[in-house]
């Protein structure tokens, strides 16, 4: 055996621990012997599951599915597979998803302004005026069009913005419509966020409230660190 396989028991399982250097080939065939021994010692019935980890390798889907192949029976059971990095691919989407998209425009009747991750717009959108997001939109400026957060079906994403006019917010697949009479002198000058609650309906709460119902909003800057 070249130890390009280890095992280490848990109270969960084992862990599987592959050696990043190590070819492949050599990681199905020693896998297929340690599994072979284990299936030989372990109590009938007894189900088994595997951690298996990585170091700073990343298998493919491909990969993953022949180890798995290898090891699952009726008791043994693969739970995740666990890498110290990631791919290039998944980098730049979680740049995307945690960097905002900065917008400094008007969004006019007719135009639909859109981002991947969350939406910060510096401007105003007119009746008729579309902004989405697959993330959560923050508006410093006059919404009286559309506000789509959580575009896609994120549930958790919200809207930040002065909802003084007449407008309409959708988060998910969730509508919200925001009814103002804009000739009234009490116009509120707050700035609110509209989120989905436990009950998954859209509830309107003022920004102090923010870090309570949405804790995890600001505890990242963007960028890959």
């Amino acid at each position: 055996m070249n130890n390009s396989v280890s095992l280490k028991g848990t109270k969960e399982g084992y862990q599987l621990i592959i050696q990043s250097s190590a070819s492949f080939e050599s990681i199905l065939e020693e896998l297929k012997e340690l599994t072979m021994q284990l299936k030989k010692d372990s109590a009938a019935g007894h189900e088994i599951t595997f951690f298996v980890k990585t170091g700073k390798r990343e298998l493919t889907n491909e990969e993953k599915a022949q180890l798995t192949e290898i090891i699952e029976d009726d008791h043994f059971k693969v739970h995740s597979f666990e890498a110290e990095v990631i791919s290039v691919e998944k980098a730049l989407k979680w740049h995307i998803e945690s960097a905002p998209t900065l917008e400094a425009k008007t969004v006019r009747s007719g135009q639909i302004v859109e981002a991947e991750g969350d939406l910060l717009l510096i401007g105003g959108v007119h009746p008729g005026g579309t902004v989405r997001a697959t993330g959560s939109i923050f508006i410093i400026g006059e919404l009286r069009g559309i506000a789509h957060a959580g575009y896609g079906g994120k549930e958790s994403a919200i809207v930040v913005g002065n909802f003084r006019y007449n407008a309409q917010v959708r988060i998910g697949d969730n509508v919200h419509v925001i009814e103002q009479d804009e000739d009234s002198e009490e116009l509120k000058n707050d700035v609110e966020f509209v989120y989905v609650n436990d009950l998954h309906i859209i509830e309107v709460s003022p920004l102090q409230k923010l870090k309570t119902v949405r804790p995890e909003i600001g505890k990242y800057a963007g960028g890959l660190m």
